[in-house]
């Protein structure tokens, strides 16, 4: 009896922490909006957010795509519709870990 029960808590365990276990791509918060200034020389991006204006830093270590390949930095432009994913640094800068530029959508010509 006392290794049935000792089983049954271990499955248990096991789903428990399974069911719990995340990607971490999951921790990391999402936003999306239009560039609104792009700074080269800090390499810093301001977002207009449904939320207001918000800075991000790009990085060497930054994923930077549009449509469906890598793109550069330079290649970015105030207006550009973009999503991204970020995390915030101990000094509380946030760091962009992958932008992408976003499609307009459809019918959308501005």
């Amino acid at each position: 009896m006392k290794s049935v029960s000792l089983t049954i808590l271990l499955l248990a365990g096991l789903a428990f922490g399974s069911a719990h276990a995340q990607d971490p791509g999951d921790l990391y918060p999402f936003a999306r909006g239009k560039i609104e200034r792009i700074d080269s020389t800090t390499k810093q991006i301001v977002i207009k957010t449904p939320l207001g204006n918000r800075a991000f830093i790009v990085t060497n270590a930054t994923y930077l795509i549009a449509g469906e390949t890598k793109t550069a930095f330079d290649k970015l432009k105030p207006g550009m519709p973009v999503k991204l994913n970020y995390f915030t640094n101990e000094t509380g800068q946030a760091i962009i870990r992958r932008l992408k530029v976003a499609e307009p959508a459809a019918g959308n010509t501005q």
